[in-house]
C-alpha cells in the first residue's frame, strides 16, 4: 500500500510541475520589505533556474524571492532561493569588499609549478581590467597567467585561478 502511495504521489506532484512554465524573480535590499514592494527583475518566466542580475551594484547586498508562473500569468506566493544575495565581483569577498579598489596586477610564468611569488608581474601600474595584451611573448610557446585585484594602499588580492595560454 505505502508503494501504490508513493506512486500516486510522485504522478501528483508531475501533474501540478507541468502547469508552471518557469518562475519570475524578484529582488530588494531589505529582506523585510513586504513583498509587494520588491521589484520584478523578469519580464517573461525563465525556465531552466539560471538568472544574472545585471543590474545589480558592486558591493550591495541584494535579497531574491521566486514565484512559479502558469501559462495564463498567474504567480504562485513567492518563496526564497538558496541562494539570497550576491556580489558581483569575481575577486572580491562579500564581507570585506574592496572599497579602495585600484585595479588589477597581471602575472606570467612559462612553468605554473613555479612558487606564485615567483612569477613575472608584467604592468608597472594596476590594470583598469582584466583584459591584457601581452607583447613578450613567443609563437608556440606556453603560458600562465593569473591576476590579483589591488587597492589604493598597493595590497593585493588572493590570485584568481591561473589561466593557461598558449601563443599561436
Amino acid at each position: 500500500m505505502n508503494k501504490h502511495k508513493n506512486k500516486l504521489k510522485r504522478k501528483l506532484l508531475q501533474k501540478i510541475d507541468k502547469k508552471y512554465v518557469g518562475f519570475h524573480v524578484y529582488r530588494s535590499v531589505n529582506e523585510n520589505l513586504p513583498f509587494i514592494f520588491w521589484e520584478r527583475l523578469t519580464d517573461e518566466p525563465i525556465q531552466d533556474g539560471n538568472f544574472n542580475d545585471q543590474a545589480a551594484e558592486l558591493g550591495e547586498r541584494y535579497y531574491y524571492r521566486l514565484t512559479q508562473v502558469d501559462a495564463d500569468g498567474n504567480e504562485t506566493a513567492p518563496v526564497t532561493p538558496k541562494t539570497t544575495f550576491t556580489d558581483h565581483a569575481g575577486n572580491r569577498h562579500a564581507q570585506n569588499p574592496l572599497v579602495d579598489f585600484v585595479g588589477y596586477n597581471m602575472y606570467r610564468s612559462a612553468d605554473k609549478d613555479v612558487p606564485l611569488k615567483q612569477w613575472e608581474r608584467r604592468n608597472k601600474e594596476p590594470l583598469p581590467t582584466t583584459e591584457y595584451k601581452d607583447e613578450g611573448v613567443q609563437s608556440g610557446e606556453i603560458y600562465f597567467y593569473y591576476v590579483r585585484a589591488v587597492d589604493s594602499k598597493g595590497t593585493e588580492s588572493a590570485p584568481s585561478e591561473i589561466l593557461r595560454v598558449i601563443r599561436k
